[in-house]
């Protein structure tokens, strides 16, 4: 793992974490189960605020789909971190991005190859991972992209 990067990265993306925020209602941010990472649905958040809200190609450019992809798994990593610890992780097993977007768009695997190279170069090749890419109307608090991983990791 790439601790430098990842900070960098993180800076880049804007993240600054919120105090006290742990995931809402009867659902865990991470789920462990023997060496497997089960990591919740995150958005785009900073400092406690959502970032880049709305559909992307209506009221989120392209661009911005991507920023948001990016945040959305650096907040993933946060809470998976705070967990088990980022120098544990073993392999990026699975990711799956939901983006709202306007009818029209059909750049979902672009806008997700943000997250994507977020892995990879924190993790290199322990970070490529399967994926799905999905297209939907609505996310949660209006959000424009949600990002769920699993991961497993060594003891």
């Amino acid at each position: 793992m790439n601790r430098e990067l990842y900070e960098q990265l993180k800076t880049e993306a804007g993240y600054k974490p919120a105090p006290g925020t742990k995931a809402p209602g009867p659902v865990m941010g991470v789920r462990i189960d023997g060496h497997i990472a089960y990591v919740s649905g995150h958005v785009a958040f900073a400092s406690g605020e959502l970032q880049y809200k709305g559909r992307i190609g209506a009221d989120v450019s392209i661009e911005d789909g991507k920023k948001s992809a990016a945040l959305s798994i650096i907040n993933c990593l946060e809470s998976l971190d705070s967990v088990i610890g980022l120098d544990k992780l073993d392999k990026v097993l699975k990711v799956t991005g939901y983006l709202s977007c306007a009818e029209h768009v059909t750049e979902h695997p672009s806008i997700m190859n943000a997250a994507s190279d977020v892995l990879v170069g924190v993790f290199g090749d322990d970070g490529r991972h399967a994926r799905a890419a999905l297209g939907i109307h609505t996310l949660p608090l209006g959000a424009s992209t949600e990002v769920e991983m699993i991961v497993s990791f060594k003891a």
